[in-house]
């Protein structure tokens, strides 16, 4: 990855045994960090996901406009412990950045559709690669599964982030209408066995998540 390519940064934070009752104070958390990040330079779009089986999961999604201006914010010190700090109180967290290598080409991940409703969900998938398995071959995999996906009434866009830290990593960012439309398709057939073919190359966990905040939906609004 050059530091010129826009990078996209996934946060997944489970909240702790001790703090499952404070998912609202984890969305005002939130809301500090949106409008602290909203004055940085580089940020092109922000949006805050919530697990709809497992409420006490959340996802961040930040879109930056290049590596460099991602890291002089999450390398600065004062906005960790002004901002970010209350997340790692809260919540574990594990976290992948990188480019997008396949999917939506727009920096911000907004497709020609616009910027999705306020019932989208989002199905975000994360790949780990097997020992031995082949950067290719899974890639390949995961572009067949895609175009049966795309197929589908209620798909939006998707963008595959590849981690910049670790080559073996992905994550897969799938916009949808909403929940019903995602459902009959994670039960079909199909789906079944692309789960398989891409289980050989790779460990793959995913979830289902309602978009509680997406900055990109409320500049459309305000347009």
């Amino acid at each position: 990855m050059t530091d010129n390519a826009p990078v996209v940064a996934v946060a997944h934070f489970v909240l702790k045994d001790k703090h499952k009752a404070k998912g609202a104070e984890f969305e005002k958390a939130y809301q500090t960090y949106k409008e602290a990040v909203s004055q940085r330079d580089g940020l092109l779009r922000t949006a805050l996901l919530r697990g709809i089986s497992a409420p006490d999961s959340f996802v961040i999604l930040t879109w930056w406009r290049d590596a460099e201006t991602h890291r002089t914010v999450v390398g600065d010190w004062q906005f960790f412990t002004a901002v970010s700090s209350r997340f790692v109180y809260l919540a574990g967290i594990t976290s992948v950045h990188g480019p997008v290598s396949a999917g939506e080409s727009g920096a911000d991940g907004v497709g020609q559709g616009g910027a999705p409703a306020a019932d989208a969900a989002v199905a975000l998938t994360t790949f780990t690669l097997r020992e031995g398995a082949d950067q290719e071959a899974f890639e390949s995999a995961f572009l067949g599964h895609v175009s049966f996906v795309k197929g589908n009434e209620g798909f939006l866009t998707h963008q595959l982030v590849h981690s910049d830290r670790e080559s073996g990593s992905y994550v897969n960012i799938g916009w949808w209408s909403g929940p019903q439309a995602y459902a009959p398709v994670l039960k079909s057939p199909e789906m079944a066995a692309d789960a398989r073919r891409m289980a050989e190359h790779a460990e793959v966990q995913g979830g289902l998540y309602s978009v509680v905040v997406d900055t990109a939906r409320a500049e459309a609004l305000a347009a």
